[in-house]
């Protein structure tokens, strides 16, 4: 899924890039230019590339549309050339060029943000040696936060029907180039560390629920129930 997911970012980020007005490329081109120094601090009126997530929720660099963005933003290859890493590691060039596009889209046609989120999947898998977010979270849960966890997916408990209001939000609003997903290796390693979990899904799924709102509750819940400051 992952691999899938970034090669439709890619070809997405491509058809966006093409669909916008000329005047919004100029200037976003603008901030390739020689001797433009913009590129060196992310722009502060953008969403910020790394929110707060819930617990099973992955915000990470879309690599595709990194890839995407040098075949088709002219002379932003050369500015990655001349930057990186003289000025700036990898990861911020891409933070703060993908912060200042999204400011100029922003100003000029939101609209056009809007339809390329609508257009992100919800789903993804995280890849590499690191645990996923549910395992990292709760290997260190105490038996308490444990068993706060499994009550929320008892047979007589309703909190899954709705997700926890006082959780950060499991889709915020991101810049361009920056993907955000329930990762499938934290729902799956949720199933496996709680019977319940997968009695509670066949439950409520689809019956009540659709799966996208299924994973947001019961992470959204999950992070309210192990955080030591509950709202």
């Amino acid at each position: 899924m992952g691999a899938e997911q970034s090669s439709t970012a890619g070809a997405d980020f491509t058809t966006f890039y093409e669909g916008l007005p000329d005047d919004v490329c100029d200037q976003i081109e603008a901030l390739c230019g020689k001797g433009e120094d913009r590129l060196l601090k992310p722009h502060l009126g953008a969403p910020p590339a790394f929110p707060t997530v819930p617990v099973g929720t992955t915000v990470r660099l879309s690599s595709a549309t990194a890839a995407a963005a040098l075949a088709v933003v002219p002379r932003l290859q050369r500015k990655h050339y001349e930057m990186i890493p003289k000025s700036m590691p990898e990861m911020d060039f891409w933070v703060s060029f993908f912060s200042h596009m999204t400011a100029v889209i922003e100003g000029n046609c939101p609209e056009k943000l809007e339809e390329l989120a609508s257009k992100a999947s919800w789903q993804g898998s995280t890849t590499g040696d690191a645990p996923d977010s549910f395992t990292a979270a709760w290997s260190k849960l105490d038996q308490g936060k444990r068993d706060a966890v499994a009550a929320l997916v008892a047979r007589d408990s309703d909190a899954l029907l709705e997700p926890n209001s006082a959780s950060p939000p499991a889709f915020p609003k991101l810049p361009v180039g920056m993907e955000c997903f329930i990762d499938r290796v934290a729902a799956t390693a949720a199933l496996t560390a709680l019977p319940d979990l997968q009695k509670k899904h066949s439950m409520l799924v689809p019956k009540k629920l659709d799966e996208r709102a299924f994973w947001v509750h019961f992470f959204t819940q999950m992070t309210v129930a192990i955080s030591d400051s509950k709202a």
